[in-house]
């Protein structure tokens, strides 16, 4: 889809564009779940553990300490709803450069908000930095999952044009 095809509105989205967002989340999510787990261990020599950062973010700021299923519930709903209703807000409501670039370029700063913005607030290095094949994996990752998440829910949305 091309930035001269999309429409720019500050109204929410409909009921039939939040279940494409899920779907593209879910597909991104997907991806990302496997990912971290199998590649990036191989690869990096640990897998991504992202409850565990929920987790640890929840208790530095909160004092709360929460279950591993909570924080899995947590980061899932984070990746199937609300960072695709993000990128949906910011390609509706801010200048986009369309398709697949808006993909790559939200997954991207999912990343930065995980490890850039999350980490250090959980107690971790910035990105991860004193673990950069750790690090460059999650990039990898989160910036896959951004573009499968935007070409699921984008394909979706032109279907019903």
């Amino acid at each position: 889809m091309t930035t001269a095809t999309m429409t720019r509105s500050f109204a929410l989205p409909s009921t039939r564009t939040v279940i494409n967002l899920a779907l593209g989340g879910f597909a991104g999510l997907g991806f990302w779940e496997l990912f971290s787990a199998v590649p990036t261990a191989w690869f990096a020599e640990y897998p991504l553990e992202p409850p565990e950062l929920v987790k640890s973010l929840l208790f530095h700021q909160l004092g709360l300490t929460i279950s591993t299923p909570t924080a899995k519930l947590l980061h899932f709903t984070t990746g199937f709803l609300f960072y695709p209703l993000a990128y949906w807000g910011l390609t509706r409501w801010v200048k986009s450069f369309g398709m697949p670039a808006d993909g790559w370029i939200w997954g991207v700063i999912t990343y930065f908000i995980a490890l850039g913005f999350f980490a250090p607030l959980a107690g971790q290095h910035f990105l991860l930095n004193d673990v950069p094949r750790l690090s460059f994996m999650s990039l990898i990752g989160h910036a896959i999952y951004g573009w499968l998440a935007a070409y699921i829910f984008e394909a979706l949305e032109a279907r019903r044009t």
